[in-house]
């Protein structure tokens, strides 16, 4: 019956992404883009002019690594669905398989802790650290049930699979540092054992040396910001923040009573002390480094994922029907999620059909000002313009495509402004969504409106820079 059920949640989990053609989630146009870019780089002389290619080992390449290849055979919205599904079964199997290796047999806080594969993250676009989630899931459970009976094949299948964590994103290999050190730690307080403590955990020297790999390539430390404020208790809600306050209010609310029910009798594995360090890192861990954003939030939800499945729960009635709530809440939660992704999909659909006035190979700079207040849904309409870039072969301006960070590179950075008339004329397009009465001025003098939509609008520039200009 558990196998059955995991089936069922896995089905429901896939659902939304399958109803519509564009899932809402912010950065998810931009993955694919630069995903259809690199399958087809080297048969289309326009993209080698504005972008070359980094072949130093990444820690950010699931997506491109899963998505590119499939994408010279098929449809790039298919492939893009295709990698999301794969993420979803690595979520799910991940927690199926922490949860019976925890406590030896199948724990059904596991159904429950899947549904969070729908997190903030998720919304935000970070497909690959969502991708590095599931293959930190994965590799940690097998790690656990081969740990204290390591042979020289199962310590390089370990060597091997934290390769492809480090390779999908750097946090999952940061999770799975975080999460093993402590088991061992725990387990060397215990028996003192020094050598059994260096074959648990050598394995894990194979991302440092890519890490140093990548180091002396193209990585570098970048700004790193040491704020901390109202958002690192924001985060903490990561598991459940979608695009309904009321919505995940109601479900927090519902997970809260359910948890006090199970924790009255259940007993709680020592796994648990690693979903306190990875929520402790959460805590103490700079919002930006490394070049990256966000950095703090990533750890939020797999320590959730390890405390919930910590917890071996007494099976009497009442602990069944308050986890069967759980599962019946975090259901309702994701049928909100799918709700509010069809009206996404509508919007994204209307925004690139603004599109089709586009010669081909045209240039757009999409203007975005850090001073508007982006929310998950118009975030996602301003990131659908990158995918003219699969439509029309456009030349976006916010693709990213940055040394270090993506396996595609600008040649030449796009304008930042804030010089704006200069940037705008290296342009054959504008796009703006909701500009500022200044913006709208220096717009008018120098462009008329080519196609529009509710809030966004395409501008034609009076002198365009030539099709397929690169931006100075």
């Amino acid at each position: 019956m558990y196998y059955v059920a995991l089936a069922i949640v896995l089905t429901a989990i896939l659902i939304p992404i399958w109803i519509v053609d564009y899932p809402g989630m912010v950065d998810y146009p931009n993955h694919l883009a630069r995903c259809y870019i690199l399958a087809h780089y080297h048969d289309n002389p326009f993209w080698q002019q504005l972008y070359y290619l980094d072949y130093t080992p990444l820690p950010n390449l699931a997506m491109d690594a899963i998505v590119a290849p499939l994408a010279k055979l098929l449809p790039i919205l298919l492939c893009g669905k295709l990698f999301l599904s794969l993420s979803a079964v690595l979520f799910v199997v991940g927690c199926s398989a922490v949860g019976r290796v925890v406590t030896g047999r199948p724990n059904w806080l596991a159904l429950v802790a899947a549904f969070t594969f729908y997190n903030s993250e998720l919304f935000w676009g970070f497909l690959n650290c969502v991708f590095g989630m599931g293959v930190f899931l994965c590799v940690f459970a097998y790690w656990m049930r081969v740990r204290n009976a390591m042979t020289p094949l199962r310590f390089c299948i370990c060597g091997l699979l934290s390769i492809v964590a480090f390779l999908a994103h750097l946090s999952s290999v940061s999770f799975l540092y975080a999460a093993c050190f402590t088991v061992a730690l725990l387990e060397f307080i215990r028996d003192r054992k020094f050598s059994r403590l260096l074959v648990k955990l050598a394995w894990l020297i194979f991302p440092v040396l890519l890490m140093a790999a990548f180091m002396k390539g193209s990585g570098h430390i970048g700004h790193a910001s040491f704020e901390f404020g109202i958002m690192k208790l924001v985060n903490l809600l990561a598991p459940v923040n979608s695009y309904s306050i009321a919505v995940d209010a109601a479900v927090i609310a519902v997970l809260l009573i359910c948890l006090l029910v199970i924790l009255k009798r259940c007993r709680i594995h020592s796994v648990a002390a690693a979903g306190l360090v990875l929520l402790a890192l959460s805590l103490v861990c700079p919002p930006e480094v490394l070049t990256a954003s966000g950095v703090d939030a990533r750890f939020v939800v797999p320590g959730y994922l390890l405390l919930v499945l910590s917890i071996e729960p007494f099976w009497d009635r009442w602990r069944k029907a308050a986890i069967a709530t759980a599962i019946g809440a975090m259901m309702l939660h994701t049928a909100s999620i799918a709700a509010h992704w069809r009206a996404i999909d509508h919007a994204s659909k209307q925004v690139l059909a603004m599109g089709e006035v586009l010669p081909a190979k045209a240039s757009v700079y999409v203007l975005q000002l850090t001073s508007h207040k982006w929310t998950k849904s118009n975030k996602v309409l301003i990131h659908d313009v990158q995918l003219w870039a699969v439509t029309h072969e456009a030349d976006v301006s916010i693709l990213w495509a940055l040394h270090g960070q993506q396996p595609l590179v600008f040649r030449t950075l796009p304008c930042a402004g804030p010089d704006w008339a200069r940037c705008f004329s290296t342009y054959d397009y504008v796009f703006t969504y909701e500009p500022t009465e200044p913006m709208l001025k220096i717009l008018h003098g120098m462009a008329a409106p080519a196609s529009s939509w509710d809030k966004a609008t395409l501008w034609r520039m009076s002198s365009p820079a030539g099709s397929g200009s690169a931006s100075p």
